[in-house]
């Protein structure tokens, strides 16, 4: 890697650890800047920030405690999927980074729920069990517009994704960018691991 990237990358995970930056990106700007690069920096990518970030929090909190952490987010997310699951009689799907047990840079859990309901509906189960007032987006996907639930509980954002049924048939991709992307059913986390 680049000496000066890594530089950058390693000051831009020190930013976010310490809660003065919002997200990478305003990071990795913010790091440039205070690095003296104003122009024409090796700017790292959002991965390169992360390691720095895991390892920072496995410095902090040990490597047990670290995996308690991700175990435990995996743990809410088998949760809520399961309550998607039997509250809309649904399919639900962990998708993105966090399907890999990955949370440095801000914990996030991206949740795709494949069932025709009403997206009210999906925000009061959300709010019932204890989830923070969610807001309302919409998306443009690879299949049309999609919209999505953003809320949080104990310090994790939750984002639901509301997709039709048969939209299932290119679940392993990115919505939006098509691509190949991580992703994990209920069954699967509970296989995994079955405190889930």
């Amino acid at each position: 890697m680049n000496v000066l990237r890594d530089r950058i990358a390693r000051r831009a995970a020190a930013l976010l650890a310490a809660g003065v930056e919002p997200d990478i990106h305003h990071a990795i700007k913010q790091a440039a800047f205070t690095l003296g690069f104003s122009r024409g920096a090796p700017i790292p990518t959002e991965s390169e920030v992360r390691k720095h970030l895991q390892g920072m929090a496995q410095e902090s909190l040990g490597d047990a405690g670290y995996r308690e952490g991700v175990q435990g987010i995996l743990a809410l997310a088998a949760e809520l999927m399961d309550l998607l699951e039997r509250g809309f009689s649904g399919t639900t799907l962990l998708a993105g980074r966090g399907a890999r047990g990955h949370f440095d840079g801000g914990a996030e859990i991206h949740i795709r729920l494949y069932a025709r309901a009403e997206l009210s509906e999906i925000a009061q189960l959300l709010v019932d069990v204890g989830c923070e007032e969610p807001s309302f987006e919409t998306i443009e996907t690879t299949h049309g517009r999609a919209n999505r639930i953003r809320t949080s509980m104990d310090g994790v954002t939750i984002v639901v994704v509301r997709c039709l049924p048969e939209w299932w048939s290119d679940h392993e991709h990115d919505l939006v960018t098509a691509r190949p992307t991580a992703t994990r059913t209920l069954k699967a986390l509970r296989h995994d691991d079955p405190s889930a």
